[in-house]
């Protein structure tokens, strides 16, 4: 199929970045900045946070590797509608619900909709953007959280205050419904377009090979490193930014407001660095844009790790943390969307997915017990230096897209 021009991209890539607007920014992040106050009304701790974030991870994880295969099934299309009703339901029933254990439950499925809605994403943004844009285009996704953040930010200084911290999910709500009212028409329309010539579509469907065979025929050194990627981008990225706030305050003598506008930095620079790297990739290729990133947090790690940091290293490392997160995890999509097709595309993002949360499950675990077992930061953030440099030469073991043919 043709792929698409003027509006109908523009109108395709924005809700597309919507979509990973509200899956991840009203689902994944907004419940821990309200849980202070959603903790004075609903009776439960840190430590039922603690496991009700965990578990929202591993639905996260469960949704990585199901999507994937769901996706070849059913369509990304469905996967899409049905992860964007499910984050509309869950948001829903936070609103109504007085019970944790029903909170839990729903930070589960909103973990799972986050996860499950980008695998679709990656190969409906092959068949539909040109090769030439997928870069920027997928860069500009990876982003889509940091305007989720961003909205979230403006509902809590703005509503909370007036109308408590339901109102905040009530609202979270009503722009779901009206993201899925208007974004529906547009996954109609794409479905549509992207229809085959029946006759096409039954030959298809007779040699369609099996979920197995195309595992099997993936190539194993170039699929491996993208693997191995994830798990290490999971691995520095997660915990560096969960840590961050505690390291900055306790260690190096920070304060609260302090850390507030390094973050207000990271996200002002995140809504704009996934595409401007994405567009950077599809320059100098992907590859060269993930070194670029590479090198950006490992400049932010190291100058974490300086003996005295300054208020003006706090905001390079605010700024250099900021173009590294939010482009990292729309770069290794894009690449994957450069060098395999279809459905084989869906299946390694799947496996990439849940490698990117294990390193993240695996990076916040080790900071916790680091910091208490030597009462500082400095050894995770010294571990996130080094598994940094080791991505660094994993990208030069990544083949050049230029020289890759499609696998599919």
């Amino acid at each position: 199929m043709e792929k698409l021009t003027g509006i109908m991209f523009f109108a395709t890539l924005l809700c597309f970045t919507a979509f990973i607007g509200v899956t991840y920014g009203f689902g994944v992040y907004l419940f821990p900045a309200l849980a202070p106050e959603m903790m004075r009304d609903i009776e439960f701790t840190y430590r039922d946070m603690g496991l009700a974030t965990g578990l929202a991870q591993a639905g996260f994880l469960c949704c990585a590797l199901l999507s994937g295969l769901l996706t070849k099934r059913y369509g990304g299309f469905t996967i899409i509608r049905i992860s964007l009703l499910t984050c509309l339901l869950s948001l829903a029933g936070i609103v109504i619900t007085d019970s944790f254990m029903v909170i839990s439950a729903m930070l589960v499925l909103l973990g799972g909709s986050a996860a499950a809605v980008w695998t679709p994403m990656a190969e409906l943004s092959q068949r539909f953007f040109a090769s030439r844009h997928q870069g920027k285009s997928l860069g500009l996704m990876s982003s889509g959280t940091a305007y989720g953040v961003f909205i979230n930010s403006l509902l809590i200084a703005v509503v909370f205050q007036t109308y408590g911290w339901r109102a905040i999910w009530l609202i979270s709500c009503v722009l779901v419904v009206l993201l899925c009212a208007g974004s529906f028409i547009l996954l109609g329309t794409l479905e549509r377009l992207d229809q085959p010539p029946k006759p096409q579509a039954e030959t298809q469907m007779r040699t369609e090979p099996t979920v197995a065979s195309q595992i099997k025929s993936l190539p194993l050194g170039n699929t491996s490193l993208i693997l191995c990627l994830m798990l290490l981008n999971g691995f520095a990225c997660i915990p560096f930014q969960t840590y961050l706030t505690s390291f900055l305050v306790d260690e190096h003598m920070f304060n609260l407001q302090n850390s507030a506008n390094a973050w207000r930095l990271i996200g002002l620079i995140g809504m704009f660095s996934g595409f401007a790297m994405g567009a950077l990739g599809d320059r100098i290729t992907i590859r060269w844009s993930l070194l670029i990133t590479y090198g950006a947090l490992g400049l932010a790690t190291s100058m974490l790790l300086i003996g005295q940091v300054e208020t003006f290293h706090l905001y390079i490392i605010a700024s250099a943390f900021g173009l590294a997160f939010y482009a990292i995890f729309g770069l290794l999509p894009a690449y994957i969307s450069h060098n395999y097709q279809g459905n084989k595309a869906s299946i390694v993002f799947a496996f990439g997915n849940i490698a990117l949360g294990l390193g993240g499950i695996i990076g916040n675990a080790a900071g916790g017990m680091i910091k208490q077992q030597t009462g500082s930061f400095a050894g995770l953030y010294s571990a996130i230096l080094i598994v940094t440099c080791v991505s660094i030469g994993l990208c030069f073991r990544l083949k050049p897209e230029s020289s890759l043919r499609k696998i599919g």
